[in-house]
């Protein structure tokens, strides 16, 4: 039997990356999708909703892959730690394109839909890592989290919005392979120094 729903899901996740959530037809999704329209409205209600429903569930999936990588992490000293979850965090994204393409198209709508989290929500395993490599000296970088955690994932994505720009000198960088594991390891180190280094 199909699960319209997932079925739905999957097609407009795929609609909504490429053509944002103004952009997107609901056509489109059906077509892409092999069912009828009137199934949107059923499990989602409406377009939004649909949208709101492809969010939720692209970000959750995310998050559910990275989530071992974390618990593997804290069990670390704080350097090995970051270095772990940060690459983790890269390889993951490796592993759902979308959610990159569906962040931009959020970001440029002002993230109406997923709104900025409390400071508290933000990655509590990194948190923690980054407060114990502060209280042992490993990190000396002078900075609040929220700024280390925004300028992390900000460098960590970034070839993946910026990939066709830069693979002339990267190399592809946007799919698992030598070139991503080379870029992913430079970026992780360069994080890390930066982490280290100590505030003038």
């Amino acid at each position: 039997m199909t699960d319209t729903r997932q079925t739905l899901l999957d097609a407009a996740a795929t609609e909504f990356a490429l053509h944002g959530p103004k952009g997107t037809r609901i056509q489109a999704v059906v077509a892409r999708a092999g069912i009828n329209e009137r199934m949107i409205y059923h499990h989602f209600g409406s377009k939004d909703g649909l949208y709101r429903a492809v969010l939720d569930e692209q970000w959750a999936a995310l998050w559910r892959a990275w989530q071992p990588t974390l618990d593997a992490a804290t069990r670390l000293a704080p350097r090995e730690g970051m270095r772990v979850a940060l690459s983790g965090f890269f390889d993951v994204t490796l592993q759902h394109p979308l959610v990159m393409r569906l962040a931009m198209h959020e970001a440029l709508g002002g993230w109406s839909i997923r709104p900025a989290p409390a400071p508290e929500q933000l990655a509590p395993t990194l948190h923690e890592l980054w407060n114990r490599g502060r209280a042992d000296g490993t990190f000396g970088l002078d900075a609040d989290f929220p700024i280390v955690y925004a300028a992390a994932l900000g460098a960590l994505t970034s070839l993946f919005l910026l990939g066709a720009r830069f693979a002339p000198a990267v190399g592809d960088a946007t799919h698992p392979g030598p070139d991503a594991e080379r870029v992913r390891d430079q970026v992780v180190a360069l994080l890390l120094d930066g982490m280290s280094a100590r505030t003038p």
